[in-house]
């Protein structure tokens, strides 16, 4: 890891001080348990679950995305094209801080889940339907976080063609397009669909919200195959490959210059 690398990541961070991007990773978890286990109540963990993977965590990486990249955007990228460094570190440098967030936002919500629904709150308000071992709770963390990478890139890429609201437009319809399409045969081939659909392996909850149980609508026992995982998860972080390398590449090439 080059000092040059370092030095462009550490600018991100500290460009991103005391904003609002930078408080997402604790705001939008934190508001995900409280909405879900304060409606929910005893079906607040598969609340949770799904409403953070389905909505919450999508709109959380398009907020962060676009408006950390709207920093430099609304300078026109005058400070980032004045830095006597090549241009695809500077990208580099920007997916990386979208990277962390995704990650640590996700290892929040779990420490939520697995000290508050598993722990505090059967014990001081209200048992809960689901119950959930150390292990899937870790499992579904590392799912969440491998299987949503590839909006990072996406995300920054379509905010700087296009700004904020259309990619989180485009976010928000292609979720729901994912959430109708992960019980089907097709899951794989939209991105967006693949989350919803590896986590009734996991954590065994249905895209629309309810158990994966035979008497649940949309439930088929293909879904809670644990033979999704490897497919599931190789898609994505293929998709997360090719979207950071093109994205990159065009930032570098005329990316920054024609913001």
């Amino acid at each position: 890891m080059s000092s040059t690398w370092m030095r462009l990541y550490r600018a991100e961070r500290i460009k991103g001080r005391h904003t609002a991007a930078n408080r997402l990773w604790l705001l939008m978890p934190v508001l995900t348990l409280a909405l879900a286990y304060g409606i929910s109540q005893s079906n607040g963990t598969n609340s949770a679950y799904n409403w953070w993977y389905t909505l919450m965590m999508q709109g959380m990486i398009t907020l962060f995305c676009c408006l950390s990249g709207g920093r430099d955007k609304k300078r026109k990228n005058r400070t980032v094209l004045s830095l006597p460094v090549k241009m695809e570190a500077v990208w580099d440098a920007k997916l990386l801080t979208g990277v962390g967030t995704v990650a640590v936002a996700n290892l929040l919500f779990t420490a939520g889940i697995l000290l508050g629904g598993c722990w505090l709150i059967p014990r001081i308000w209200i048992p809960q339907v689901m119950e959930l071992t150390v292990g899937q709770a870790a499992g579904a963390a590392a799912v969440m976080i491998a299987a949503s990478l590839w909006q990072v890139p996406f995300c920054f890429w379509m905010n700087q063609k296009w700004g904020l609201l259309p990619t989180l437009l485009i976010n928000i319809v292609m979720t729901m397009a994912g959430v109708v399409l992960a019980v089907t045969k097709l899951w794989l081939v939209l991105p967006w669909a693949i989350l919803p659909r590896l986590m009734v392996s996991v954590v065994g909850i249905l895209p629309n919200g309810l158990p994966a149980m035979p008497e649940s609508m949309t439930y088929s026992q293909a879904l809670t195959d644990p033979a999704n995982l490897l497919p599931g998860l190789l898609v994505s972080l293929l998709w997360f490959g090719l979207l950071w390398a093109a994205s990159r590449r065009w930032y570098g090439r005329k990316g920054a210059q024609t913001v």
